[in-house]
């Protein structure tokens, strides 16, 4: 009976941990293909990545200043598939940073696998931004105020730019 016990306690707890990975891609999707940012074919695309921040104490400084809150995006860029769906959907979408950047000064929060592009001190803040906030899974979005104090979080919605605008202005009224 007590073997039986530990056993069964091992077992949960390998199953546990197993389950705890880092692929958050659905196991109907095709893992040939990789979802891409969609970049506008204007120019905006050099405009929605100056608009995204990384610096967090000067985005909050920024939307004080502004009178705005503050959209944190904390993504997984080179590794989740929910991120990149995010990204190429809603984000990278013609006009929705120019729209979402009305109310809002965007932050993004990014924990890529592949960290050779961050600094150590940007791989610092966002490490402690991801305790701080109790960051679980990715993609996830806070709707936060000017001083950091979060009022609404969602991530990846179905729907596009438009659908993700209007689910924006309904959290915000929750401030």
């Amino acid at each position: 009976m007590h073997i039986r016990y530990w056993l069964i306690s091992f077992l949960s707890l390998v199953l546990a941990v197993a389950g705890c990975s880092k692929n958050t891609e659905p196991a109907t999707a095709n893992p040939n293909a990789e979802p891409q940012a969609v970049a506008p074919a204007d120019g905006r695309a050099q405009r929605n990545s100056e608009m995204w921040r990384t610096d967090f104490e000067a985005a909050k400084a920024k939307a004080a200043e502004e009178g705005k809150d503050l959209l944190v995006n904390f993504s997984g860029s080179d590794w989740c598939y929910w991120c990149k769906r995010l990204d190429g959907e809603v984000f990278s979408r013609p006009g929705f940073v120019d729209e979402v950047g009305k109310d809002f000064v965007l932050v993004n929060i990014d924990l890529p696998d592949d960290k050779s592009r961050q600094s150590r001190q940007l791989q610092a803040q966002n490490d402690r931004l991801i305790r701080i906030y109790r960051i679980e899974g990715f993609p996830t979005v806070i709707l936060m105020r000017a001083d950091g104090t979060p009022y609404a979080e969602t991530g990846y919605q179905n729907g596009g730019a438009d659908a993700y605008l209007r689910h924006l202005k309904e959290l915000r009224q929750e401030r």
